[in-house]
């Protein structure tokens, strides 16, 4: 019997509905006639090697299998640097203010974020006392976190007292530089809007100068 190949499933089932257990029914290249007179229980073990043999012998086409998804490659590169690096602590260290408040940010700053098998947790370490503050509104700040890093991102906060060091970056003080109104550039007082504070100007001056005489 020559090789085949069946293009459906019900083509290869139909073939082998002529091969039976109970009964030796040699197709073409089964077993020869001399095994005929052995036991029922051999002849099985014949057919059913038969069949093993055919389906070898006569196998049908591959299942068709879809492209792996790219989700599964950037996953199994970004994992890795999402437990290296964390979802967002330099992202939360830099708006820290904007995300709990003026107040709590400056009892408290996040450290690092940890992954569990119950979800990510954020580590605070907090001045002194206010720990336990920030503690019994972890639900609250949990919340604002939360909608800056995304939904459900963070799912604990634990809360380490210890010993903020003071900022030592301090904002360069700027001082406005005024100018008169004879050092100003033409387009500069030709603008209606410099030209309307420009007269402002005049009139606190001469009402300092007022009052000075008084």
């Amino acid at each position: 019997m020559g090789q085949q190949r069946f293009a459906q499933p019900y083509d290869l089932l139909r073939t082998l509905h002529y091969i039976y257990l109970d009964e030796l029914v040699i197709i073409d290249d089964c077993a020869p006639m001399s095994e005929l007179g052995k036991s029922q229980t051999d002849r099985k073990r014949i057919a059913q090697g038969n069949i093993l043999a055919y389906l070898e012998h006569n196998r049908g086409k591959p299942q068709y299998r879809h492209a792996p998804s790219a989700a599964m490659a950037t996953n199994r590169i970004l994992r890795p640097l999402s437990k290296k690096f964390g979802p967002g602590k330099n992202a939360l260290q830099n708006h820290w203010p904007q995300i709990i408040g003026e107040k709590w940010a400056a009892l408290s700053r996040p450290m690092a974020i940890r992954g569990g098998k119950t979800g990510k947790s954020l580590l605070i370490e907090a001045k002194g006392p206010a720990a336990a503050l920030i503690q019994a509104n972890a639900g609250q700040l949990l919340g604002k976190i939360n909608q800056f890093l995304g939904k459900d991102t963070i799912t604990k906060i634990i809360v380490k007292q210890g010993s903020m060091k003071p900022n030592t970056q301090t904002a360069a003080k700027t001082t406005a530089i005024k100018t008169s109104p004879e050092q100003q550039p033409s387009s500069v007082k030709n603008n209606p809007e410099n030209a309307f504070q420009t007269a402002l100007d005049n009139l606190g001056k001469k009402v300092h100068t007022r009052t000075t005489e008084i």
